[in-house]
């Protein structure tokens, strides 16, 4: 185990609908029981999905936009169950339909671990992995405001602190500094983890134990 004076801060670029960031939980469990209180762990949002018609087939944009949609969440679906080996955590798809004509962006569910952030620092993190359970596994649609509030409910925000900060524009405000920190690294590809000890930093994009690893040894030499 490395002998570190200072903290090791990891900052983790992601979305809450990832699924790739959830078959990751594993590998942070096991670095935060290995290195304890002298690694630091920090999410930033980074809205995978802007508009869900960037992702869709030209076939699938040519479709009324339900049945279009519709059909990018059955091919999304796919695409989460695919990713099942990473971290060999079970991933149900059953229904999925996390986008739809009126919800078509992943800008909420970002925005709404920020509005946890400023209602409850203490909660936030916890809420962070409530709400992308909800998604990989619960198949909810969290893209709804409704849905997102059934996470508050469930891990203890107060939900009229939540619905503040959510709406009032400083849940926004808080998420637009995490978007000009992942523009201002150049990260384009999500989950992007970046490794900061003193003055050296280090940025990952792996889903092996061993390469977080070798990050921490990099930045603590």
């Amino acid at each position: 185990m490395i002998n570190m004076k200072n903290e090791i801060l990891l900052t983790v670029f992601t979305d809450p609908m990832m699924g790739l960031s959830y078959e990751s939980e594993p590998i942070l469990d096991r670095l935060q029981a290995e290195y304890g209180d002298r690694l630091s762990i920090r999410y930033v949002m980074s809205v995978l999905v802007r508009d869900v018609s960037d992702f869709m087939t030209d076939k699938e944009r040519a479709l009324p936009p339900e049945e279009g949609i519709a059909r990018y969440c059955k091919r999304l679906a796919a695409i989460y169950k695919s990713e099942e080996f990473i971290g060999h955590l079970p991933i149900r798809m059953d229904g999925f339909r996390l986008f739809d004509a009126e919800h078509h962006s992943s800008e909420p569910l970002c925005r709404a671990y920020k509005a946890a952030q400023l209602a409850d620092p203490g909660r936030a993190n916890a809420f962070l992995t409530a709400l992308r359970h909800a998604t990989v596994l619960s198949c909810r649609p969290t893209t709804h405001f409704n849905e997102i509030l059934r996470v508050v409910c469930a891990v203890g925000i107060d939900e009229t602190a939540f619905s503040t900060c959510f709406r009032d524009g400083s849940a926004k405000a808080a998420l637009q500094k995490d978007l000009d920190l992942t523009r201002s690294l150049g990260i384009r590809s999500l989950p992007a983890y970046v490794y900061q000890h003193s003055d050296k930093a280090l940025l990952l994009q792996s889903f092996d134990y061993r390469d977080f690893v070798n990050a921490i040894e990099q930045v603590c030499r």
